[in-house]
């Protein structure tokens, strides 16, 4: 009786003791959405289906902030959204303000980005919300 296991041959890296790794882009079928943004929405949702226009009209600063989607997970939202007609683009930022030095910056980003996070709500000199910036 032959070895089952014959007919599965090792790559380079699992020769070198790498384990193999998974592509989940290419298992996925076209059209449709990772498991993790998609239980990410379900959760923004609160509901197990949604549709592309109902996700794009969320918009990126919202999707920025849901729990569970990072960069990668934008990126594949979007790649999503694009598939189906819609679209999803980046919020403009303005120029950083040149007379602020660089490490007080970061930590004005860092304090907003806390506050936010438990809930104030940031006004700029002119009354305007601010957004924390993403990392």
């Amino acid at each position: 009786m032959d070895d089952d296991m014959s007919a599965c041959r090792m790559t380079t890296a699992e020769q070198a003791g790498e384990p193999r790794r998974r592509r989940a882009a290419a298992t996925l079928p076209a059209g449709s959405l990772p498991t993790l943004q998609r239980n990410a929405l379900r959760k923004i949702f609160d509901r197990p289906e949604f549709s592309p226009a109902e996700v794009a009209e969320l918009g990126y600063r919202r999707l920025q902030q849901a729990d569970g989607i990072g960069n990668k997970g934008l990126a594949a939202i979007a790649d999503w959204l694009h598939y189906h007609g819609y679209a999803l683009k980046r919020p403009e930022t303005p120029p950083p303000n040149p007379n602020v030095p660089r490490k007080s910056r970061r930590s004005i980003e860092l304090a907003v980005r806390l506050l936010h996070t438990h809930g104030y709500i940031i006004q700029d000199t002119a009354g305007h919300s601010v957004e924390p910036k993403a990392s």
